[in-house]
């Protein structure tokens, strides 16, 4: 064999090798075989539970969260996190711990509300140190059954647009939510439904202190506190 044909051959080979590799990284880009691109199944999102003084929330970060099951987030798109808290009307929104209204709180059912308050600070940062910050994990699936489950909360008007509270005034941080408020049905019982809701095999029945609702979300694999 000459070396001209030595060449071509070795040419040609390299062509068709080239060729080959070129198909098959169009395969994987087509069904999903490149190493680079994650499967969605694979994929989780982080939330955070917080407890601060009386009040315990969940808080999102807001680039997850896909507007269609949680369209209110659209409002909040110029900040990164957003804390969401659930309460008795008028107590959660008073100014130091008036006991006649923490009293008719507890005793009998009351109009709820929804603390919705958005900020940029990395969440360690926003919460002072006697906060309590556990982090879990959830699946795509889990994560927005939760925000929907959030969605599904607000109280809305005959144009669909959540109503904000007027027990003291006109406020952007406060909207009336489903559910009474009660003794047995507390912010802490507010966030295991939410959790229950979105899948997870927590006890809702007689959560009505953070200790109660920690020890429950805290079994979750991969649960982790930031600061207890």
């Amino acid at each position: 064999m000459t070396r001209n044909n030595s060449g071509n051959l070795f040419r040609s080979a390299l062509l068709v090798a080239l060729s080959l590799l070129n198909w098959l990284c169009f395969l994987g880009q087509t069904y999903g075989f490149d190493d680079n691109a994650k499967n969605e199944k694979d994929k989780f999102y982080e939330v955070w539970i917080v407890q601060e003084a009386w009040h315990t929330g969940i808080v999102f970060a807001i680039d997850d969260v896909d507007p269609e099951h949680w369209p209110e987030i659209k409002n909040y798109k110029d900040r990164n996190f957003i804390d969401v808290g659930w309460g008795d009307e008028k107590f959660y929104q008073a100014r130091g711990n008036p006991v006649f209204l923490a009293a008719r709180a507890i005793l009998w059912p009351t109009q709820s509300v929804m603390q919705i308050f958005a900020f940029n600070t990395p969440v360690l940062n926003a919460y002072g140190r006697e906060s309590r910050i556990l982090r879990v994990q959830l699946t795509p699936e889990q994560f927005e059954a939760l925000t929907g489950f959030v969605s599904d909360s607000y109280i809305l008007d005959e144009s669909g647009n959540p109503v904000t509270s007027t027990a003291y005034g006109e406020t952007d941080l406060y909207f009336l939510a489903t559910r009474s408020y009660h003794l047995f049905r507390t912010c802490n019982t507010w966030v295991a439904i939410a959790f229950r809701q979105a899948g997870f095999n927590v006890r809702t029945f007689f959560i009505l202190n953070a200790n109660q609702l920690y020890r429950q979300l805290s079994r979750i694999p991969g649960a982790e506190f930031l600061r207890k």
